[in-house]
């Protein structure tokens, strides 16, 4: 949501979108890291159905969950109060933490409806 809400700010130059930008992007990394460790210890599970899948998976959403950190670094100041507007190089983070997120979320999703990962057997 934060490449939304940087593109709403630039475009209506209006502060509330930065504002919006930066709490998204910090309730973004905290509850990233409660589904990477909930991922983390159900990935032993995992592997045995979807040995290669799912690092791919951990490694496209841990990649995603560092840069969207960077982004977040990039849109809060010394007081935790939102930049505005926010650098650059925190907007581009959150650009390629949302593309790089898409590709791990095809990979959690191949794993549970192609693999049956997760999946109780119904036999």
């Amino acid at each position: 949501m934060t490449p939304l809400c940087d593109a709403l700010a630039l475009m209506l130059g209006q502060t509330f979108f930065w504002q919006a930008g930066a709490f998204i992007a910090a309730f973004g990394a905290a509850s990233g890291a409660l589904a990477a460790t909930a991922g983390a210890m159900d990935q032993p599970r995992a592997q045995t159905k979807a040995e290669k899948l799912a690092l791919v998976h951990a490694g496209f959403m841990g990649s995603a969950w560092l840069l969207a950190t960077i982004g977040l670094l990039g849109r809060i100041d010394d007081a935790f109060l939102a930049v505005a507007p926010a650098p650059w190089w925190a907007i581009a983070a959150g650009i390629l933490a949302f593309l790089v997120m898409v590709a791990g979320a095809w990979c959690g999703g191949e794993m549970v409806y192609g693999r049956g990962v997760g999946v109780r057997d119904r036999t």
